[in-house]
């Protein structure tokens, strides 16, 4: 069975209190854009950010783009009315930042039920979690199996190195490199999405490129975009090329025949074909085809 979720290989932070930013980003080749209600908007600029992202959605002025909106954390006295304002604005995902534990999700989800309900919304709203902290990257496993609302597990590796007392926020190394791919394996231990985390180095082409690389090699599914110019490397990288779409599809067609002759194992180049690697070969058809790029008869 396909995966029903959106295709999410760019995520792309706007601040919801930035009309200009928000029109630009409308034009973006983003699959998702997160409308920050947090970090990217001053305490002063809260409700008019709320008012601002109900209007988006419900004009559904963004293009092709799926929306997600980033509330503040569970502390923050900004909490209740985010949620109030995702409700009444039909947002169907929340990015829910400072992800510390199941029993904190669990706590989102009650009240997220009592303001549907209070809506009378049925429709229930999904939740991408942030692990951004020590506490975070401990319970990342549970914190995947917390509620079935959860669609995929985000790192927010600058929070972390920040709860380390790390100096520097480096992805690509240390204990930072550890946590992100523990994020990862919890995501796909739980049957969830795995978002990767940002690469600050906004004018930097090859390094926003080779990060996003290394975030595919260690099983990310998309990743965290905060200038519209990240989202084309983003996209590329998580985009199955020709070449291996073309070498699934050998795969798959190498498979079928092999089981119609009884066996459970063949070669393709000389290396063994089994079903772990058919399966690995599948999933990459299966994006191809959710990114346009696959044939569906396939």
């Amino acid at each position: 069975m396909e995966d029903s979720t959106p295709l999410r290989r760019s995520l792309l932070f706007v601040p919801a209190s930035e009309p200009r930013k928000l029109e630009r980003a409308s034009t973006s080749e983003a699959d998702t854009l997160i409308l920050d209600l947090e970090d990217a908007v001053p305490p002063a600029q809260k409700a008019e950010a709320r008012r601002r992202m109900i209007a988006l959605v419900q004009s559904g002025g963004h293009g092709r783009s799926e929306l997600v909106v980033r509330v503040n954390s569970l502390g923050s006295p900004a909490f209740q009315d985010d949620l109030e304002a995702v409700v009444e604005a039909g947002v169907t995902t929340i990015l829910l930042p400072k992800a510390d534990s199941a029993e904190s999700v669990e706590f989102v989800v009650r009240k997220l039920e009592q303001v549907e309900g209070d809506a009378e919304r049925e429709q229930q709203v999904r939740i991408i979690a942030l692990v951004e902290s020590a506490l975070g990257i401990v319970n990342a496993a549970a914190l995947g199996r917390s509620t079935p609302r959860l669609d995929a597990l985000c790192f927010g590796h600058v929070d972390f190195a920040s709860d380390m007392g790390l100096p520097h926020a480096e992805s690509s190394h240390g204990v930072v490199l550890q946590a992100r791919c523990t994020v990862a394996i919890a995501a796909k231990a739980s049957g969830l999405g795995a978002i990767d985390c940002v690469c600050l180095a906004i004018k930097d082409e090859m390094a926003f490129r080779e990060d996003a690389v290394l975030g595919a090699q260690l099983g990310y599914d998309g990743k965290l975009c905060v200038h519209p110019s990240q989202v084309r490397f983003a996209n590329e990288v998580y985009t199955p090329t020709p070449e291996q779409v073309e070498y699934a599809a050998r795969v798959i067609a190498g498979w079928r025949s092999a089981q119609s002759a009884g066996h459970a194992v063949f070669t393709i180049e000389g290396k063994m074909i089994d079903a772990p690697v058919v399966a690995s070969q599948e999933r990459i058809l299966a994006r191809a085809r959710r990114a346009g790029v696959g044939d569906d008869e396939l």
